[in-house]
């Protein structure tokens, strides 16, 4: 009773920092209002549109509740809250499929997804884990430690498979190593056996890649043995590139990749009408949206359902279709805005665990709109992203307003 009483801050007063907050609101509203044409043809509390507005209900309560808690708190249990993660992340390859993934707990009607949370808590673990031993190890220890605390929820989600909800347990800890002091050149020997392995996918790539692999190394001045080391490193991964692809992906997953590469490189052979479609579909309601939209309800893809993920995956297609690049530009302006203050406010904090705790958040975040306006572009292949507080989904939503509600409070009470 003790421990429970020492995480929350009862006499505490809720204060909004509303350089945060409004530019989330705007987003929110700019999500109901695309969800609200999504859904004209659905009825009262069948329509996305409600449960969205359920869902930010919910979200905004979440974010008062959690002003209560010390941030202390999340400090002293990152620990304990990531060994929980793990647990109930394996629980999930226990529970029946849903469209050929276990992802989430199912207790009665009620589903929870417990690696759409985890990638807060990640976050925590990683910035009690560097703040404690920035100063005790070196760089490349403090790398390979950290790449363990992720790898392990990772492997799991990987077994579900959600290979979108998997990056984001691993991405954020780059920016979180940089800010902490890591060295770029050294963050960049750990970068490039992916980038190997990738570019192994096309033998001609992958020989261009190994060459200027060796002049990046060789300009960089680090020494003959890690040269040495890390060539043979990369030539290693670039070689798992064919285990991966027979052992460890699904059809649909090769099939995407597979889609993604000829319609860069030989369009005309495209599988539009299969694996390809929900992509090229995407990309005709960006073309056909103009710079000002057809207006709302208009949209043809949406409409008439030639957006099959219009809701959640591709709502930024719809908003770019019916509201236009203005519009579109407005809202990635208006995340650049939050972006900067959120930041601007982590490198005042005196407290590296929360300064951390900061960047990883702005990076989870940062990263899931990169990713889904690639996807929706066709400039990256569609791995299930949805877009921050845009995007239709209940526990995405509330995920996000939990990381909303924690940087507000540290703002608030740390800075």
């Amino acid at each position: 009773m003790d421990a429970l009483i020492n995480i929350f801050r009862l006499n505490n007063i809720i204060k909004i920092n509303f350089r945060v907050m409004i530019p989330i609101l705007f987003l929110c509203a700019i999500g109901l209002i695309a969800l609200k044409s999504t859904s004209i043809d659905t009825l009262g509390e069948h329509s996305v549109f409600y449960k969205q507005f359920v869902w930010l209900f919910c979200g905004l309560l979440i974010f008062i509740f959690f002003q209560f808690i010390r941030n202390q708190a999340f400090y002293e249990y990152a620990y304990i809250l990531y060994f929980i993660l793990l647990l109930l992340i394996a629980a999930t390859l226990f529970m029946p499929a849903i469209n050929n993934s276990t992802r989430w707990i199912l207790i009665g009607s009620f589903q929870f997804q417990p690696s759409e949370f985890g990638k807060i808590i990640i976050i925590f673990a990683l910035a009690r884990f560097i703040s404690d031993y920035k100063d005790t190890l070196n760089d490349n220890q403090l790398i390979i430690f950290s790449f363990i605390i992720g790898l392990l929820p990772l492997l799991l989600i990987f077994k579900q498979p959600d290979y979108g909800t998997g990056l984001m347990y691993l991405l954020p800890m780059l920016p979180m190593l940089y800010w902490s002091g890591v060295k770029f050149k050294i963050l960049s020997l750990y970068l490039f056996p992916i980038l190997s392995m990738l570019a192994a996918m096309n033998l001609l790539a992958y020989y261009m890649w190994m060459v200027f692999l060796i002049f990046i190394l060789v300009y960089h001045k680090f020494r003959l043995d890690t040269i040495i080391f890390n060539f043979i490193i990369n030539i290693t991964f670039g070689l798992f590139n064919a285990y991966a692809w027979t052992y460890l992906l699904k059809d649909y997953h090769k099939g995407r990749i597979i889609d993604f590469m000829q319609s860069i490189f030989n369009p005309e052979n495209s599988n539009l009408m299969g694996i390809g479609y929900q992509a090229f579909q995407s990309k005709v309601a960006i073309g056909s949206g103009g710079f000002l939209g057809k207006g709302l309800g208009e949209g043809t893809q949406s409409y008439l359902r030639f957006l099959p993920i219009k809701d959640s995956d591709f709502i930024l297609s719809v908003i770019s279709e019916e509201m236009g690049l203005f519009l579109v530009t407005t809202i990635v302006i208006t995340f650049l805005v939050f972006l900067y203050f959120v930041i601007d406010y982590a490198q005042r904090l005196f407290n590296k665990f929360y300064s951390l705790c900061l960047v990883g958040f702005c990076s989870i975040l940062f990263f899931h709109i990169i990713i889904n306006m690639s996807m929706v572009s066709g400039l990256f292949p569609v791995i299930g992203l949805p877009f921050p507080f845009i995007s239709y989904g209940g526990s995405f939503m509330l995920s996000c307003f939990i990381m909303i509600a924690i940087i507000n409070n540290i703002i608030n009470n740390d800075l």
